[in-house]
């Protein structure tokens, strides 16, 4: 993946969070790169997924978690984003960037199955870590009302600080959904 600081803090602080979870396991960027279409194996850019519209889609960070270890196991695999605040939420120009049209490229690979066919992973939910609670309460807000909302999208406010020092949390705390009860992502 492209060095990231703030991404990488937020995949290590999850990844932290597995310590006190030994009914889970973090499955890693390399683990699922190994199991992808050999074709993507191959690639230079194996984390940029093909938007069917056109264009790529580049998430901050991979990874899964493998639950039940000793038992019947089941499989959860994350897009992650983390937000610094430095997009606005929405536009009115569509044509222009904005975390809403970046969620509607979500929106367009889980819907066709991108996430199944270029990573071989069955399964995609996108958690966005952002700087501020009313930042992303307004990201809900936007999600809900363009869409109603979306339970594959997950929200988590850290503060701006903990986009450079570990946030602990991550794993244990629930997230937030548009039109969703929120939802833990170690249960």
């Amino acid at each position: 993946f492209p060095t990231r600081r703030s991404s990488d803090l937020m995949l290590a602080s999850l990844e932290l969070g597995f310590q006190d979870a030994p009914c889970l396991r973090f499955i890693a960027w390399p683990e699922i790169l190994g199991r992808a279409p050999q074709a993507v194996r191959a690639s230079t850019t194996p984390f940029r997924a093909p938007v069917p519209s056109g264009g790529h889609l580049v998430p901050d960070g991979l990874f899964g978690i493998e639950y039940g270890q000793g038992g019947p196991k089941t499989y959860r695999f994350f897009a992650l984003e983390a937000d610094r605040g430095t997009m606005p939420v929405v536009r009115s120009n569509p044509n222009q960037t904005s975390f809403l049209a970046k969620l509607a490229v979500y929106r367009e690979i889980i819907a066709h199955q991108v996430h199944k066919t270029h990573w071989g992973v069955p399964n995609l939910l996108v958690l966005t870590v952002t700087t501020g609670e009313t930042r992303m309460m307004d990201m809900l807000k936007q999600l809900e009302g363009q869409t109603g909302g979306t339970a594959a999208f997950l929200f988590k406010a850290v503060g701006a600080s903990s986009l450079t020092t570990p946030a602990m949390g991550l794993l244990s705390e629930p997230w937030a959904r548009a039109g969703s009860p929120p939802l833990r992502i170690d249960a």
